[in-house]
């Protein structure tokens, strides 16, 4: 191989890596996925086998259908196989789970079919006494895996029965294909899905073997909101009114050319057209997988107007459609998806496929059993019989990003394919646009084509940019991932970031794929012995990657064969194997007598590897290393030091200033940056209001506005968070009180000289206080006294704290005459006040002798006028009064 060659394949393999680890599991690339599944517009999302599912290695698969939880979205698999129904959680599609397996009724069968109701399964199968199953899907929310799983209902009034028919806006189930009823409906009442009784049948037209059931909406205008049966008769589609399931009435029965088996058929969304498969028509007439098409414009007349010849010979086996789009599982073409936009003409055209069995497309009962189309991410899921469970989406949209990595501060143009078989218009969206940006389509509601997605303003960051391009059609929606690698080129540098590389840039932070590696040239020479069809080697890695690989029956005997590579600096190991198990020791058998050799040399002629010896077995392994002389900078001070670098070139450029531009100590003419640059860190004005003292580089942050103010400590507008004067101080210039005395009108900044008005009173009798409403003077006047509280104004021996003039009178104004005030009191035993206490005065005491109220000389003070009065006045008796 030529080392350009090597490198091609080198780089083309990362970038397939790449993909597949950033968009689906096993993309469609170059008309295969996964390496060995033809395909085209299909992706493989995952695949589960008889390993990863209930049941031995040897089972087999049969029906699918599938059911969306309402309570949070979460999608799921209902498989059918010979010996019951697995369980799968799709929710993730490149990871699904197997949660459990709920096991046949009886026994095993080969035909097992699902339908799904109100949150319940609905399964039955041709295995003797079956029945019906009943299955809460609901339990399927708190499995845990493995479970095996138990029916929670079952119904018995059939026994074997093919297949299983549903229309989920109604509660009825059609058992098909039975032990009753002539194998034709037979109807169940499934409106309690846990008791499900018989409601009705048909069975005239005998056995159906499938059928689809719909609430009528089509171009009939007759059957317009009636059930209406479209039953697959094995010679006929059979139109049946089952809206009364206790009086169904046949509408029509039409046949076709070449019928052999009237297998299985689905209705257009618009309920117009009818696409029928015969089962057995490619083995028995030869052609290839053929599709009926039937206008059903009157349900009592059905008209075939046309058929589709696939390219393929397969048998066809069951169909589903949905929006304008028909998905075919054809047993060993697998998953064929065509367009029906243009039925109406009878035209149908593929668009798509997935051929689950690689090895051959012809018309045997091998593959696809059928398919599930239905599940709003997209996913289909196909039923293989043999292998199991395949998870696929068709991708008939694709998005490529024109540059990535791409700069954030230009726009980044997106080609957006819409495929050929996707019909217009198509409503083209985008998801994940970062905050700020803005999307705009070159054109838009378009057919197939590309166009150009512009993405604008993108936020001027170094991320992963990771959209999601919708398609919006009749034939369903469509999604594309497109991820960018966006990058602030403005402070970003692109180069070679691998030291392993020869044009290795340590200035570089953004790797641009553009790395040159080194490489040794090496020689891979085997001669083989007399049987050299047993010889196969690999030659790999040392992450055990295969660059190179020759399998048995490749070489021929006794003959010399080189191979020629350039490898890059590393240890590998080449590994030879013999299919007999006798190395290359062909002298030990006489009729061949010579050994096989092989040998590795680099282009020096040295010997890396050398075979031992010719037995050696089955096989063995020849690990060896190279290694490369690499010119460059051998000094790590260096700014350009390579580790790769094996000899010094002298071109080591050692440290020698700041280099940063934007440092405050930039050295334009430094070349290797020395670590000393002194980058912005702060505000280095001492007058700023923002000054940073440990700053030693000013960031242009510094401002004068939010620290302003006036400094003056006794300026009346002083701000004691200001560190600025701005000059507006306001210093005290006088008395700025209205009410003030000395009030000075042209005064800004009060001074502290207010003087206020007092509080006088008029005094009327000149003692120093007054009475009455107080009167606010600046000056004193005379006749007013600033002292209130005069209780008798007009009496000058009348005001708070005057002394006692024992007059009988409140002098101090306190309210109250006190003893000092009152007046001296008469003598006592003085009756007739004549100075002396005498007989006159005995005669007027005895007079009210005995007095027991109000009694004028009581002495004693006791109320009373008793012996004590007469004994007291004896003491006073002839004694003048003092």
């Amino acid at each position: 191989m030529k080392r350009t060659d090597f490198f091609a394949a080198f780089f083309a393999l990362s970038m397939l890596f790449s993909f597949l680890s950033a968009s689906s599991q096993n993309p469609c690339v170059d008309g295969l996925s996964a390496g060995i599944y033809p395909c085209d517009n299909v992706d493989l999302l995952a695949f589960m086998g008889p390993n990863d599912l209930a049941g031995n290695p040897n089972v087999d698969y049969n029906d699918i259908w599938g059911w969306t939880d309402p309570l949070d979205g979460k999608e799921y698999v209902l498989l059918g196989q010979v010996d019951g129904t697995s369980f799968v959680d799709i929710t993730d599609p490149v990871n699904p789970v197997y949660l459990g397996f709920l096991p046949t009724h009886t026994t095993s069968s080969l035909w097992r079919d699902i339908k799904v109701y109100d949150n319940y399964a609905f399964i039955v199968a041709e295995a003797s006494g079956h029945g019906m199953q009943v299955f809460d899907l609901t339990r399927l929310r708190t499995a845990v895996p493995p479970e095996t799983f138990t029916e929670d209902a079952h119904y018995g009034n059939f026994g074997n029965c093919h297949n299983i028919v549903i229309n989920p806006e109604v509660a009825r189930a059609y058992g098909v294909g039975s032990n009753t009823f002539a194998g034709g409906l037979h109807i169940v009442d499934i409106s309690d899905p846990l008791n499900p009784v018989i409601a009705g049948d048909f069975a005239a037209d005998g056995y159906t073997h499938d059928a689809q059931v719909v609430t009528y909406n089509g171009p009939d205008a007759a059957y317009v909101g009636r059930q209406i049966a479209f039953n697959s008769n094995e010679n006929t589609l059979t139109i049946v009114d089952v809206e009364d399931p206790t009086d169904t009435q046949e509408l029509s029965s039409t046949g076709y050319s070449n019928v052999a088996y009237a297998h299985q058929g689905w209705l257009t969304e618009d309920h117009r057209y009818f696409l029928l498969g015969d089962e057995l028509d490619e083995s028995n007439f030869g052609n290839n997988t053929r599709t009926i098409i039937f206008d059903c414009l009157d349900l009592d007349n059905p008209v075939v107007i046309g058929e589709y010849l696939s390219s393929a010979a397969a048998i066809d086996h069951n169909l589903y459609i949905k929006g304008d789009l028909v998905y075919q599982s054809n047993y060993r073409a697998g998953l064929r998806v065509l367009d029906g936009s243009d039925i109406a003409n009878a035209n149908l055209s593929e668009i798509a496929f997935f051929d689950v069995y690689p090895s051959s497309d012809a018309a045997q009962f091998n593959g696809s059993w059928s398919n599930y189309p239905y599940f709003d991410s997209g996913v289909i899921a196909v039923s293989h019989i043999e292998e199991g469970l395949f998870l696929l989406k068709v991708n008939l949209l694709s998005a490529v990003a024109q540059t990535d990595p791409h700069c954030a501060d230009q726009d980044l143009l997106i080609d957006v394919t819409i495929e050929n078989g996707l019909a217009g218009p198509v409503n083209l969206s985008v998801n994940g646009l970062p905050g700020g940006a803005t999307a705009t389509f070159s054109d838009n509601n378009v057919g197939p084509g590309t166009y150009t997605l512009t993405i604008s303003n993108l936020p001027q960051q170094t991320q992963q940019l990771d959209l999601e391009v919708v398609g919006t059609a009749a034939s369903g929606t469509f999604r594309s991932e497109v991820s960018v690698q966006v990058v602030d080129c403005a402070n970003e540098v692109f180069g070679c970031t691998d030291p392993a590389a020869s044009n290795f840039d340590p200035a570089a932070t953004i790797d641009d794929g553009s790395c040159i590696f080194p490489c040794v040239d090496v020689t891979l020479e085997i001669t083989t012995d007399c049987w050299g069809s047993e010889v196969s080697w690999v030659l790999l890695d040392d992450n055990g990657n295969a660059i190179d690989q020759v399998g048995e029956g490749t070489l021929g005997n006794q003959q010399t064969t080189t191979w020629s590579y350039c490898l890059p600096a590393g240890c590998y190991t080449w590994s030879i194997s013999d299919g007999f198990g006798d190395g290359m020791n062909g002298a030990q058998y006489g009729s061949c007598g010579v050994d096989g050799d092989y040998n590795i040399t680099d282009v020096n002629g040295t010997v890396l590897v050398q075979m031992a010896t010719a037995a050696y077995g089955t096989g063995v392994d020849e690990p060896f290393c190279v290694s490369i002389d690499v010119p460059g900078c051998t000094d790590p001070a260096a700014c350009n030091f390579n580790p790769a670098s094996t000899t010094d070139d002298g071109s080591c450029v050692l440290p020698d200033g700041c280099t940063d531009p934007s440092a405050c100590n930039f050295d334009p003419a430094a070349q290797c940056d020395d670590g000393t640059c002194i980058l912005p860190d702060g505000c280095t004005d001492a007058g700023a209001c923002n000054f940073d003292p440990a700053a030693l580089c000013d960031d242009g942050s510094c401002e004068f506005v939010s620290c302003a103010g006036c400094t003056d400590s006794a300026a009346c507008n002083f701000d004691p968070t200001a560190t600025l004067d701005d000059g507006s101080c306001q210093l005290p210039d006088g008395c700025t009180d209205p009410l003030a005395c000395n009030y000075d009108n042209t005064a800004l900044c009060d001074d502290g000289t207010c003087t206020f008005p007092a509080t006088y009173f008029e005094d009327n009798d000149g003692d120093g206080f007054g009475s009455g409403a107080a009167v606010a003077l600046c000056e004193p006047q005379i006749g007013f006294t600033t002292n209130g509280g005069d209780c008798d104004d007009t009496n000058n021996a009348v005001y708070p704290g005057a002394p006692a003039t024992a007059e009988g009178i409140d002098n101090d104004c306190s309210g109250v005459i006190e003893a000092d005030e009152e007046a001296p009191a008469a003598c006592p035993g003085d009756f007739n006040n004549d100075g002396i206490r005498a007989t006159d005065d005995f005669l007027m005491l005895l007079s009210e002798f005995g007095c027991l109220q109000d009694c004028s000389y009581d002495l004693d003070n006791d109320g009373l006028i008793t012996a004590a009065d007469v004994l007291a006045f004896l003491t006073l008796f002839g004694t003048e009064c003092p």
